[in-house]
């Protein structure tokens, strides 16, 4: 087992807890991103197979997205192919044939975001 150096702001320890649905509310630096990014690599790795689509209003390139903070926090913690993480263009493969996908709502309704089929995280 992997065990990751994870530091949590004590604004967000609510957030660790179990629950169907989080949110956090902040301003731009707040940190809710990195934090998001860095509970779903734990996910990945403590729920193998776990699929999760990350969900932004407007998406412009993956390059600057989600995808790049859930890159850097990988990178940080020494995540990679040996445990189970893939980094593709478009997506990332997680261990045990798990997914995580991005998608831009701009060109998307909540109804064509409403049919991907099993992810367990949005």
């Amino acid at each position: 087992m992997t065990t990751l150096p994870i530091d949590t702001a004590p604004v967000f320890e609510p957030l660790l807890k179990p629950a169907r649905y989080k949110g956090a509310f902040g301003g731009r630096g707040s940190g809710k991103s990195w934090f998001f990014a860095g509970l779903l690599v734990e996910e990945c790795l403590a729920n193998p197979g776990t699929r999760a689509i990350c969900i932004r209003e407007v998406q412009k390139s993956l390059k600057e997205s989600a995808k790049r903070l859930i890159e850097d926090q990988l990178k940080a913690w020494g995540l990679g192919e040996a445990q189970g993480f893939r980094v593709l263009v478009d997506r990332i493969e997680t261990p045990g044939g798990g997914l995580i996908g991005f998608q831009g709502m701009q060109d998307h309704t909540a109804e064509s975001v409403k049919s991907l089929e099993n992810y367990r995280i949005a």
